[in-house]
């Protein structure tokens, strides 16, 4: 099978086969040992997640609490682990006895089975900043326990950035929301900045999301708004706040190749490598291929996969912007190409690529910084497609109130996190192998609803020690 990338995990494509079991024991048997692989990381993440839900201040009032925080919270992040449309189908779903009584086994405290609602209602009244915390430090204890160490490129934890719309309405659904005007219909809609940490292998991890917002006493319909670039800004802010000691290399597209961008990476000691479209920063362009024509020897052949790689690079370049009305400001940065060829279908192709650099760049460097690194951005694109279209229904408008649509994304990406965990175990990745990221988790979530084990078996699970073994 083709790889997405030489060094992905993932296939590009499923076999196309019928199914292998030879009879209802064979089914029995793989069922048991997925779940066998699912459960140490659950026992291993999620008693530590309910200790920090346990944190959060209760906003209801003492004498109204029917079920405990920490439940409503479990129940709202397995409408997302088991990939569940709506609130309606979690409902359902998870109040099915055959579930109920086999969670109970492994997490005697979940003592009550709360209608969505009601998890929607707490939401309106949770700090968003304070689930938020729960992920940061969720992300902060994988990475002392160097979990995710494999994904390190240059001794650099590579975030992507990206912007996406989440909802949009065609009435006034929230005062924060954005609004754009297109011909006489006006549309309102939430935008999100995302930062994920991607890796060689294609693994992605969410870790912060910044919402475009308007001010809450805005009033005028079309008064100056926020914007992708202004939430970035704020979006880096917080991230080098939340990992302050962490070595960072901030990947992204064309639109962040801009002065205000990039001294800002310099600023929070941020490493970069963004993309340089053909059509921006037109001085630098010219200086590069000035460098280049002199400094010939500057390039580097190599062999990527089924490709063939000629890069080019230019250090050193002067690049200069005004930074306020008035007053200019200048950089030192690097610039780095690379054209490729390869043959598809009989036919040969060629494809171009430029990035701006904030580190010179060597005949060392070059592959790491941009094929392990820079390259890489693209992996946001495929985790925001996922999230929107493979079970975690990113654009779905759990609630249209905003503070509980921000804490329904901030659990989703809760129980992203924790499916890209179980399904990057070495225990399960031959299963992934066979039925994609997608199909694994129908596959965990159809043994768990339809009791392919049976109590003395989870039990005797539960005895063991959790012993994780990463794939990545």
């Amino acid at each position: 099978m083709a790889l997405r990338h030489p060094e992905s995990l993932h296939p590009a494509t499923l076999p196309n086969c019928k199914c292998a079991y030879a009879g209802s024991a064979g089914e029995e048997t793989e069922r048991q040992a997925a779940l066998a692989a699912q459960l140490p990381v659950w026992r291993a993440n999620l008693p530590i997640l309910l200790e920090k839900f346990s944190r959060i201040p209760d906003p209801r009032r003492p004498g109204s609490m029917r079920h405990k925080l920490t439940v409503l919270l479990t129940f709202a992040l397995f409408l997302f682990i088991f990939a569940y449309s709506s609130r309606r189908e979690a409902n359902r779903e998870l109040t099915r006895p055959t579930f109920w009584e086999l969670l109970r086994e492994v997490f005697p405290e979940i003592e009550s089975i709360p209608h969505m609602d009601t998890v929607n209602r707490l939401l309106e009244k949770i700090d968003p900043d304070q689930l938020e915390e729960v992920m940061v430090q969720t992300i902060k204890r994988l990475l002392r326990n160097r979990q995710l160490q494999a994904l390190l490129v240059e001794k650099h934890y590579i975030v992507a950035i990206d912007g996406t719309q989440k909802i949009a309405r065609r009435w006034p659904w929230a005062k924060e929301a954005l609004h754009r005007q297109r011909g006489e219909e006006v549309s309102y809609a939430a935008y999100a900045l995302e930062a994920v940490l991607v890796g060689p292998q294609g693994v992605t991890i969410p870790l912060l999301t910044e919402f475009c917002e308007n001010p809450a006493g805005e009033q005028a319909l079309f008064a100056k708004q926020d914007c992708e670039l202004k939430g970035c800004k704020r979006l880096l802010v917080r991230l080098r706040k939340a990992f302050p000691k962490l070595r960072l290399m901030v990947v992204a597209d064309g639109l962040y190749a801009n002065g205000p961008m990039m001294t800002l990476c310099r600023q929070l000691h941020m490493d970069f490598m963004i993309i340089l479209p053909r059509d921006r920063l037109p001085g630098v362009w010219e200086e590069a291929q000035a460098i280049r024509k002199l400094e010939k020897d500057q390039t580097l052949k190599y062999h990527w996969g089924n490709r063939e790689q000629n890069f080019w690079w230019a250090n050193h370049i002067d690049y200069e912007f005004r930074e306020a009305p008035g007053s200019r400001r200048r950089l030192k940065i690097h610039v780095a190409g690379c054209t490729e060829t390869w043959e598809e279908n009989g036919e040969k192709k060629e494809a171009h690529w430029a990035w701006v650099s904030s580190r010179p760049l060597t005949k060392q460097n070059i592959v790491a910084r941009c094929n392990r690194a820079a390259r890489h951005r693209w992996d946001i694109e495929e985790n925001i497609l996922t999230e929107k279209h493979q079970g975690y229904q990113y654009e779905h408008a759990f609630s249209l109130n905003w503070t509980a649509m921000k804490n329904w994304h901030l659990i989703m990406h809760l129980g992203h996190l924790l499916n890209i965990l179980t399904l990057h175990t070495e225990a399960l990745m031959g299963k992934v192998r066979e039925l994609g990221l997608r199909g694994t988790l129908k596959f965990l979530r159809e043994t768990w609803m339809h009791r392919w084990i049976n109590r003395d078996q989870l039990l005797a699970l539960c005895i063991k020690a959790p012993r994780i073994r990463m794939a990545f």
